[in-house]
């Protein structure tokens, strides 16, 4: 496959955006040059970290992370504008986001909020790449709104989580998208022995515990409510930003490969992510 400029789109997805990750790995190793890059949410974190040259940094960070490392990164605080404020985190990925303005980054680079007073969407194409980032993020519910005079600024992913309008387009190149909130099927990997064993015995108490309540067909809990209502809008909005640009590359991963904040899955996401590169390469021959 002879190398190719490419216009790369990073959808929305939270954890699943790790996958973006492994997608930006196999486009280099292949000798293709990303020459402009739009992200929503998690995939304006990737993206942005991306144009800004620290993103193999954060990689290397993510896939440390265990279970009890990402629930320590929360921190909570239950007000009507969400369940964490996130400064835990941001403080954390700070030595990977460099400060700089976006218009001085060597890719063109956007990332897309949400602007839930006004009803429309906030394009950061210029400007702190901080603040552009972490109002990408700020998921409806989950992370603190940022805001920004009197507007209130959430995640990128509410009005559009596939930003094809917004990446820069060059003569000759290749428009390459990256879903992660795409409707396909998953077949879960099986797990090791002892890992088997543990969610067995955690499966038995639960039922035991279950047994004193009368159990629901699809009875969701008010978080796994929000999550899925969520993700749906994603998809349906990705769906029908896809049929309108047509992308020379779509790589799916699906919706249903973690949960929110399953960062400590990285290893697995980022291999699931190679996985969906292929594939897509593999089932376009004039790619």
């Amino acid at each position: 496959m002879p190398a190719q400029n490419i216009a790369l789109v990073l959808s929305s997805g939270a954890a699943r955006g790790v996958a973006h990750i492994a997608v930006i790995d196999e486009l280099v190793q292949a000798g293709h040059q990303i020459t402009s890059i739009a992200g929503s949410s998690m995939g304006a974190v990737v993206g942005g970290m991306y144009a800004a040259g620290t993103l193999a940094e954060y990689a290397a960070w993510l896939r440390e992370l265990d279970y009890w490392d990402v629930f320590n990164l929360l921190d909570f605080s239950i007000t009507s504008q969400g369940f964490i404020k996130g400064e835990k985190v941001f403080k954390k990925i700070a030595p990977y986001l460099p400060e700089v303005n976006i218009e001085d980054l060597p890719i063109p680079f956007v990332a897309v909020a949400s602007d839930i007073i006004h009803k429309k969407a906030v394009v950061y194409d210029r400007g702190d790449l901080r603040t552009a980032l972490r109002a990408s993020i700020a998921i409806p519910t989950l992370l603190h709104p940022v805001k920004d005079n009197n507007s209130l600024i959430v995640d990128g992913g509410v009005v559009n989580p596939l930003p094809v309008d917004l990446v820069k387009r060059t003569p000759g190149d290749k428009l390459v998208v990256v879903d992660v909130n795409a409707n396909v099927p998953f077949a879960k990997p099986k797990m090791k022995a002892k890992e088997q064993n543990l969610i067995n015995e955690l499966r038995q108490r639960y039922f035991k515990w279950r047994k004193k309540e009368k159990k629901k067909e699809h009875n969701l809990g008010i978080f796994d409510m929000m999550n899925e209502s969520f993700d749906l809008t994603q998809e349906t909005l990705s769906k029908l930003m896809l049929q309108q640009y047509r992308p020379d590359l779509t790589i799916e991963v699906s919706r249903k490969v973690c949960g929110t904040m399953d960062f400590h899955k990285t290893p697995e996401i980022m291999a699931l992510g190679r996985e969906a590169y292929h594939k897509a390469v593999a089932g376009n021959p004039h790619f």
